[in-house]
This record gives structure tokens, C-alpha cells and sequence, in this order.
């Protein structure tokens, strides 16, 4: 992929975008401006203007996977980073930019988890007056709050919708509903997709110093095999839709007034199974999806079921993650092997060939995630390394 160096209109005081421009078969291939990344060396060259770095890097002591930003206002450039060792134990730190002159983060807190967590998400607080919680899946759903004085962190509650049984059923993703944060959606291996409500005997908002419980609102087969994605919709008031992906290869989305019955939105031709899904943040009618395997971010539109809008085809491996823009409703950013690309999907239904930034890193993306709290930074993870980016 021939790129091209542009600034994105970073303002003045920062460096140019870690980010590079593909080229369109007009464009011309500049030379490195000073500050500016060489091709593939995933570190910023030195830059003699003073500007702030646009790349910072954390290497952890293990394996990385899950990852997600902290919504608080309060706390920014904070992450919470998952382990991925096979064996029981498995670590999750909450790591937190606290230099940017320097790129220096600073561990703030980090706990033991069984098994790696299969997803890591933040309580979807953009105001700063929840508790600071924490949740994670694995073999259970997990919350977990951190302390606002020592950054200590503890577990609130073990979400277990099986307790007739010592086996449990591994859980593959879950949602935290960011209009009602007393909801959160998990998906499973055994088929099912559970919607839990948080309590603590006052609105979620309020808590104290009380314990974080929660209760089955509902469980549903959702799909004919293995349920690997949840994702709650902002359409219909944002609290009450959820569409999930898994191995029978199909979309499928419910509403939790109407779960009587679900919509098939969408099944892969050649039955592959799907196995990530997001929504659109600013138009709920869009979702992307990726299968097993596949070379390509597909765009549904709910209103059209069945057709792709989009297919992102330029991606030279398998896809691993996706992530819309928070700010935009056209934006959204895949990661294949090495490769985070961004995508502008304005143009559909018209074609769309090649993608508007690329940033290569030194190993194989595993994970990547957009701050809602700071939409001018994409996160990443490859090995033991994090790097968030400047778009």
C-alpha cells in the first residue's frame, strides 16, 4: 500500500498523525518531513520543532488482548489492559499516561483474573458521576470497582446465571448499555445472549459505598451455535435494541420489549462464522461485522437486511478488530496483521476501494479501540505492546 504523509490537521502545538494517507493512483509519494514516522517503524523520529510526541507506547509483562479507554472525563488517557496467558491466571492492569512529554505510563492498579478476559469495558460514565467500575468477562462477568483515593482495585460482584451446576459456560463479549448503565448484555458459547441488571438499592449513578448485585433480566437462545458478539443499538432510545453475531454465521437483532421474536439481518454466504460486531455511534442504522478468517470489514445498513452497504476489502490478512468513530458517523477503523486502517464510508453506496489512513505497527494488531472520551485517539495492541495513536 503506497502512502503519502499529511498532518490531518493536527493543531500547532502537536506533531503530525503517526496515521500516513493512502494514496489515491494520482498521488505522489513524499519524503519524511521531520517529526514524521518512517514506513513501518512504528516510533516517532525525532523532531527538532519541540512538538509532542504523537505516539505512545506501553510495554507490558505478558501478552496483550482485551483493552478498553476509561470514559471519565477525570481520567484521561487511562486504559484498562487484559493478559493473555493460557493458564488460570491471568493479570488485568489499569495503566494511565501521566507524562506525555516523556510517553511515561504509570501503572495505577492491577488485579488477579481467572483465564484471560475475553473483553474489558469501563463503565460508559462521560460525565464522572458513577463509581469508577470496571467490567469484565471470561468465565463469568466480573465488576470491579476502583478506588477514587489508592487506585486500589475490588471486586464488586460475580455475575453467575448458572449456579445448579459447578461447569459454567465461557462468555465470549459483553455490553454495557451507555444510556442505562444498570444494563449490561453477555454472549456465550452455549448459545444463549443473558441481559443482566445491575442494583445497589439506588440508581447506579448514586452509589456510595454500596455493593454492586445484579439480577437476570433475561436469557434467550439468540443464534443456532455459538455466540461470539453483543452490542446494545442507540436506535429506538438506545437502551432497548441489541444485535449479536456467532458461529451460525448470521446477524441477528432483538429488541428486549418485543424478545418474542429477532430479525436476521444479515447471513454470511458461505456460513463462516461472525465474530465481532459494532454499531455505528452517531447512526444507528450502520453496523460493521467481520467473519473467521476474513479479509474484509462488512457494512450492513438494518434498513436494507440481508446486501452489504460496504465491503472494506483492501486488507492484506485477516481481519482482528473494528472500531467506529465516536465523533463521526463515517469513520470507522479496522486492524488486520500489521495494519490499523481508517475507512470514510461517505461515498456509499458507491464502492469504496482504499482507505483514507494507514498505520503500521511491529507485530500483529490484535485489538483496536477508539476513545469516546478523546476521538483524536486510536488505541492498539500487538504482543506486549499498546500504542495509542494520534489521528
Amino acid at each position: 500500500l503506497k502512502t503519502l504523509y499529511i498532518s490531518s490537521g493536527i493543531n500547532a502545538e502537536y506533531g503530525e498523525s503517526p496515521f500516513q494517507k493512502a494514496s489515491l493512483p494520482t498521488a505522489t509519494l513524499l519524503k519524511n518531513p521531520p517529526g514524521m514516522m518512517a514506513p513501518g517503524a512504528g516510533q516517532m523520529m525525532p523532531s527538532s520543532g519541540g512538538k509532542r510526541k504523537e505516539i505512545y507506547k506501553y510495554d507490558a509483562p505478558f501478552t496483550l488482548y482485551a483493552m478498553s479507554w476509561s470514559n471519565r472525563p477525570d481520567k484521561k488517557y487511562r486504559l484498562a489492559l487484559g493478559s493473555f496467558i493460557e493458564e488460570y491466571s491471568n493479570k488485568v492492569q489499569i495503566i494511565q499516561l501521566t507524562d506525555e512529554e516523556n510517553g511515561e505510563f504509570k501503572v495505577k492498579g492491577s488485579f488477579d483474573h481467572p483465564y484471560p478476559t475475553t473483553k474489558i469495558l469501563w463503565i460508559p460514565d462521560t460525565k464522572g458521576v458513577c463509581p469508577d467500575l470496571l467490567a469484565t468477562s471470561g468465565d463469568y462477568l466480573r465488576i470491579w470497582k476502583v478506588s477514587e483515593n489508592s487506585g486500589e482495585v475490588k471486586l464488586e460482584s460475580l455475575l453467575n446465571n448458572n449456579k445448579n451446576s459447578d461447569f459454567c459456560a465461557p462468555l465470549t463479549s459483553f455490553d454495557w448499555n451507555e444510556l442505562d448503565p444498570n444494563l449490561v448484555g453477555t454472549s456465550s458459547i452455549d448459545t444463549t445472549c443473558t441481559i443482566w441488571g445491575l442494583e445497589t438499592g439506588q440508581a447506579i449513578g448514586r452509589i456510595d459505598n454500596n455493593s454492586v448485585t445484579g439480577m437476570v433480566r433475561t436469557q434467550l437462545i439468540a443464534h443456532d451455535k455459538e455466540v461470539f458478539d453483543i452490542a446494545f443499538s442507540r436506535a429506538g432510545g438506545g437502551r432497548d435494541i441489541f444485535a449479536s453475531v456467532g458461529a451460525d454465521g448470521s446477524v441477528r437483532m432483538f429488541d428486549l420489549r418485543h424478545l418474542e421474536h429477532s430479525t436476521i439481518i444479515y447471513e454470511d454466504a458461505q456460513q463462516q462464522p461472525l465474530l465481532r460486531l459494532c454499531w455505528n455511534k452517531q447512526d444507528p442504522n450502520y453496523l460493521a461485522t467481520m467473519a473467521t478468517d476474513g479479509l474484509e470489514v462488512i457494512i450492513l445498513d438494518v434498513r436494507v437486511p440481508c446486501t452489504p452497504v460496504a465491503t472494506l476489502k483492501n486488507h492484506t490478512a485477516c481481519v482482528n478488530g473494528i472500531a467506529w468513530a465516536p465523533h463521526s458517523s463515517c469513520h470507522i477503523c479496522s486492524a488486520d496483521d500489521q495494519q490499523a486502517l481508517i475507512w470514510d464510508i461517505q461515498q456509499m453506496p458507491r464502492p469504496i476501494d482504499d482507505p483514507i489512513l494507514a498505520y503500521r505497527a511491529d507485530g500483529e494488531i490484535n485489538q483496536v479501540q477508539w476513545a469516546a472520551g478523546q476521538p483524536d485517539w486510536i488505541a492498539i495492541c500487538y504482543n506486549q505492546s499498546m500504542e495509542i495513536l494520534r489521528v
